[in-house]
């Protein structure tokens, strides 16, 4: 957790600071290789968990590098291996997250549940706990909630999110949060990095490499 509350605060505090050059990046170093197949489209996948402390710290450059990347290339995708958590727990928040995206809400309802779990201590069990912690947020109405929770497309979306998850794990490249990889097949160091302005020159590298 040090480890993570100080390159936070580098992210934060420091002054800017100007970006790597390209072949500052070396492999094994900054990014290691996933033997696998590229993604179809430029992308960058954050896998993390709101039960994670150190995820809910790294929330505001998720939501930074998300406004600063194309749209559409940032990614996050919600895991429920936490052993600290009930599995049901975990998928209950992916369904919120997802729910919460279809409305154009995701950062919304993120810093609403990282507050609520993490400053709030409060918690979170079930699908119809996530509703309630949205509707006392006014996140959205309870309308909104229940039309989407049961839609097929939000379903398929919160599998999908299951599937990439089992996906990294399987090919050792997933063992805990928060975990980027960029374009399915770089994995980042995120401690090789000591600004945000360089973690952006990373990705950025890695996206067209």
């Amino acid at each position: 957790m040090i480890k993570y509350t100080k390159l936070l605060l580098i992210f934060l505090f420091l002054p800017l600071v100007a970006c790597a050059e390209k072949s500052a990046f070396e492999e094994d170093k900054h990014y290691t290789v996933i033997t696998t197949e590229r993604s179809a489209k430029p992308q960058v996948t954050e896998f993390f968990s709101y039960f994670c402390p150190h995820c809910a710290k790294f929330e505001g450059v998720a939501q930074r590098l998300d406004k600063e990347l194309a749209p559409g290339v940032f990614v996050k995708n919600h895991v429920n291996f936490m052993r600290s958590s009930p599995t049901e727990a975990q998928s209950a928040l992916s369904m919120g997250y997802i729910i919460a995206k279809q409305l154009g809400k995701g950062d919304i309802a993120s810093n609403a549940i990282f507050s609520y779990i993490h400053n709030q201590r409060g918690h979170v069990a079930t699908l119809k706990d996530v509703r309630s912690m949205f509707l006392v947020n006014d996140v959205m109405t309870g309308e909104e909630f229940d039309r989407l929770s049961t839609s097929v497309v939000v379903n398929g979306q919160q599998q999908y999110m299951v599937e990439q998850q089992d996906r990294f794990a399987k090919l050792g490249a997933l063992n805990s949060v928060p975990t980027f990889i960029v374009n399915d097949i770089y994995k980042l160091d995120i401690s090789s990095v000591s600004s945000y302005e360089e973690l952006k020159a990373l990705i950025d590298y890695l996206l067209e490499k």
